[in-house]
């Protein structure tokens, strides 16, 4: 759009493009990963961060 804006001539202005040049409906990041988290805890439970922590290894050396 940017690029599209530097053609503009005083004396051709009527040949300006102006206007929407493309409208896309898509879902925004914050959507998509909440609903990813609504089906992780709907599938695997809530989850325990004590048992986590105390589960033993979590890094590989």
């Amino acid at each position: 759009a940017f690029a599209l804006s530097r053609l503009a001539d005083p004396d051709t202005l009527h040949h300006t493009p102006i206007g929407v040049l493309r409208s896309v409906e898509r879902p925004v990041y914050d959507t998509l990963m909440s609903e990813q988290l609504d089906t992780a805890v709907e599938t695997d439970g809530k989850g325990d961060l004590a048992t986590l922590f105390n589960g033993g290894d979590t890094f590989s050396h």
